[in-house]
């Protein structure tokens, strides 16, 4: 049996602080990993001669959460995605590979220690079936996820599809009558594509035997540019940032 084929994937769309990101976080991985496979996904409008260093290059269109679509249309058995606005800052990053074991998906999580850097986590009504509050629990800014798995497949194109829906105004949860159940999710969470994530591995029958978890050790592999303080013991090796204004910036 061949060895599977590994890689990563970085999306940049809609604005050119994306594409600037993007090739500074694959230049970044390459100085720490000079053999990696990488996959650029972006829009033909931004391509200058610095994509040279992808692999391979996929044009998306500018859909805001085109990184989903992407990330369905990896080249690769065993994918690492990366959101575009962050930076890698160790070796590890050629290990990565080697965490997802038996797992389907793993992502970062989202827990109560991180809650104060995140603008929502809880649903207002909406509750697990132990009682307590329903809410997010994986961050979606790296995903490890292998391929070769069909359940895979069909789970990163229906997060695709069912994002898209919700996006233009074509999904939501309903009520018993029909209408929008905004009283549980309210109309804010539509913004979010952890909102169809949380769907999908939460709601969705067809996914109830999905093997998602953590990655261990998940702070060094996403660690957001807002946290106060270590919640790792080992060096970072993603390092995320964000700015809405830096976002809107055009070059």
């Amino acid at each position: 049996m061949s060895e599977p084929t590994k890689g990563y994937v970085v999306v940049a769309s809609r604005t050119k602080f994306f594409y600037v990101s993007a090739i500074n976080l694959i230049e970044s991985i390459l100085d720490f990993h000079p053999e990696a496979k990488i996959t650029l996904v972006t829009e033909e409008r931004f391509l200058d001669k610095r994509s040279e260093v992808c692999d391979k290059i996929i044009f998306c269109d500018d859909h805001k959460r085109a990184k989903l679509w992407g990330m369905a249309r990896t080249p690769y058995d065993i994918t690492f995605y990366i959101d575009a606005d962050t930076e890698c800052e160790h070796e590890d990053i050629a290990n990565v590979f080697d965490l997802l074991g038996d797992d389907d998906i793993q992502f970062t999580g989202l827990p109560a220690d991180r809650h104060y850097c995140y603008a929502e986590v809880f649903f207002p009504g909406a509750t697990k079936p132990d009682g307590t509050k329903a809410g997010f629990e994986l961050c979606g800014g790296v995903c490890l996820y292998d391929m070769r798995k069909p359940i895979v497949r069909e789970f990163m194109q229906d997060w695709w599809d069912l994002t898209d829906k919700q996006y233009n105004h074509g999904w939501w949860p309903k009520k018993a009558d029909g209408s929008e159940d905004l009283e549980n999710y309210p109309q804010s969470f539509k913004r979010w594509d952890q909102f169809s994530l949380w769907w999908l591995t939460n709601k969705e029958e067809k996914y109830k035997d999905l093997k998602v978890s953590i990655m261990k050790d998940d702070a060094r592999w996403n660690f957001y540019s807002k946290y106060k303080y270590k919640h790792n013991d080992d060096p970072v090796v993603i390092r995320h940032y964000s700015s809405t204004n830096a976002k809107q910036m055009e070059f």
